[in-house]
């Protein structure tokens, strides 16, 4: 008869049995919350803009996506990214046509990135961090990327400008 359980013992090891589900639930709701923090980011300073990040994401199209930094940019009526000359001189173009150049003055011009369009491949930054003024580049869009537990961009950069912000 010793090994039935009283009313008094069952009660109690449903008790601890139900705090100890709730302090695990909280502490899986904690740890989630935390873990939205964690996110990749591309240095501009480092970024070679190789093209990997166009290839390398498990998102099609890729989560990176070019910006313009509108404080820095020269509302110019000549953009090195946005470039549209002739023929041979295509690879100065944005090969998805992802920028969109909108009258701002006179003589100037406001580009903006029609991200659905971007690829990431990074051809404008390149062009205006070469002849331009910089205010081109690469970043990973979080309301696009599938937050992968390791970036595959990450691991292809060959420059190593992509690392893992934990805040």
């Amino acid at each position: 008869m010793k090994d039935q359980v009283s009313r008094r013992g069952f009660l109690l090891w449903s008790f601890r049995s139900a705090a100890t589900l709730a302090l695990l639930g909280c502490s899986g709701l904690l740890l989630r919350k935390n873990s939205q923090y964690r996110l990749y980011q591309i240095d501009p300073a480092k970024c070679t803009q190789c093209g990997k990040c166009a290839t390398a994401c498990v998102r099609i199209p890729s989560a990176v996506k070019c910006i313009n930094q509108f404080d820095i940019c020269g509302y110019c009526d000549y953009c090195y990214g946005y470039y549209q000359g002739e023929a041979e001189n295509r690879e100065l173009r944005c090969p998805a046509d992802a920028i969109v150049r909108k009258p701002v003055g006179e003589g100037r011009y406001e580009y903006t990135i029609q991200e659905d369009k971007c690829t990431g491949c990074g051809v404008c930054v390149t062009n205006c961090r070469t002849l331009g003024n910089h205010s081109f580049y690469l970043q990973i869009r979080h309301d696009l990327c599938r937050e992968c537990n390791q970036c595959a961009i990450a691991e292809a950069c060959p420059a190593d400008a992509i690392s893992l912000i934990e805040s």
